[in-house]
């Protein structure tokens, strides 16, 4: 499958007002493991600072809609690890009115090309909270397998959650 709604792209600090309004959005800090504290500027400026500077061990894209040059989220992959020839998948869509149009599919997809194919990396693996579906299902539909349950291994809104590992090979990736 080509690409054909999105590109990825590097971040660049004029993404930055947007990349901060979409860390304080309350959806994506619930569903997502980022730290459940609102995000202010110099924080922002500081993540954008190590992931401008490095691609490595993160490398973060920014997904663009190819049809506005709009930014609309983020997918890296992050603990990358050149022994082991793995990393760590996380995506999302910031832009509200862009989500459910498979663009997150779309990103996924060509960021595990980037990840097996010029990296050459061998496994990606997830970490996604039991109950965000929407991501499983997306997660399922990309090829990546259920590894495992971790039990209450996040702490958010005064509970305890589960997360599924998941996670996909390079010789399974089609």
């Amino acid at each position: 499958m080509e690409a054909i709604n999105i590109r990825l792209r590097a971040l660049t600090k004029t993404d930055i007002e947007k990349t901060l309004s979409w860390h304080n959005q309350e959806d994506i800090r619930d569903l997502y493991f980022g730290h459940p504290f609102p995000v202010n500027r110099e924080m922002e400026e500081l993540w954008y600072q190590k992931i401008l500077t490095s691609n490595y061990p993160i490398t973060v894209f920014g997904i663009e809609d190819i049809k506005n040059d709009k930014l609309i989220g983020i997918t890296l992959l992050k603990n990358i690890n050149n022994i082991n020839r793995s990393a760590e998948f996380a995506i999302y869509i910031g832009d509200i009115k862009s989500r459910g149009k498979g663009y997150s599919k779309e990103a996924t997809i060509e960021t595990l090309k980037f990840a097996f194919f010029k990296l050459g990396l061998n496994r990606i693996y997830l970490k996604v909270l039991v109950k965000n579906k929407v991501a499983i299902d997306l997660y399922k539909k990309c090829g990546f397998i259920h590894e495992g349950l971790i039990k209450e291994s996040v702490f958010k809104n005064n509970n305890f959650e589960d997360e599924l590992l998941l996670a996909i090979l390079k010789k399974d990736f089609n």
